[in-house]
């Protein structure tokens, strides 16, 4: 409750930025409430980034959501180039990753058969997308590995019954590798806007 109070406060700060900018007291205030959002912002983003990637292994969780969360407080730092453009394109994914789960078997959507080579190869493979430097080097990659991660499931004991290539595996693919491969990306992509921030300071 604190600490929403106190980003109230903030944000009552900043919309008065250009009065307040002309009293030097008050122009320090508001440097240090920024530098305060910004910090409280990017260590909500670290915990929720990292609760994220670990709830694709468990898809009791809505990891997309989570997901979500960690993006929306990148934005709230102003600590990277994210717009409210971004978010909305994220919220649509985030919606149609929720609708596919509801609508979804309930056997399927809780099922955890291949979710760790999915996830697994979904994160390594966005990581490498990052090398690219761009959203689409991280979504690509992310989608690609987790068709990956699911053939590699396919070709064990436990993942034979998926019968890779078949109508079963690519739908079952579909079903656990979406939502993994967006909340993937919008981690991924939260972090490279970090590091390109941090890297080319204002």
């Amino acid at each position: 409750m604190y600490a929403l109070s106190y980003i109230i406060y903030v944000w009552r700060l900043l919309r008065r930025a250009p009065q307040l900018t002309e009293n030097t007291e008050k122009k320090d205030q508001l440097f240090t409430a920024m530098n305060t959002l910004m910090l409280i912002s990017l260590i909500l983003f670290g915990g929720l980034a990292m609760l994220a990637l670990v709830a694709t292994f468990l898809p009791k969780w809505p990891s997309s959501v989570i997901s979500y969360g960690a993006m929306s407080a990148v934005w709230l730092s102003g600590a990277s180039g994210l717009g409210v453009k971004d978010l909305v394109f994220w919220a649509i994914a985030v919606a149609i990753v929720i609708g596919i789960r509801v609508m979804l078997p309930r056997n399927i959507s809780l099922s955890t058969k291949g979710v760790p080579f999915i996830s697994g190869a979904c994160i390594t493979a966005a990581a490498v997308g990052m090398i690219l430097n761009s959203a689409a080097g991280v979504i690509i990659g992310a989608l690609v590995g987790a068709v990956l991660g699911a053939i590699a499931f396919s070709n064990t004991h436990a993942g034979r019954a998926m019968n890779f290539p078949s109508r079963q595996f690519f739908n079952y693919t579909a079903a656990k590798g979406l939502p993994v491969a967006v909340t993937v990306s919008m981690v991924a992509i939260s972090l490279l806007h970090l590091i390109f921030y941090f890297n080319n300071p204002v």
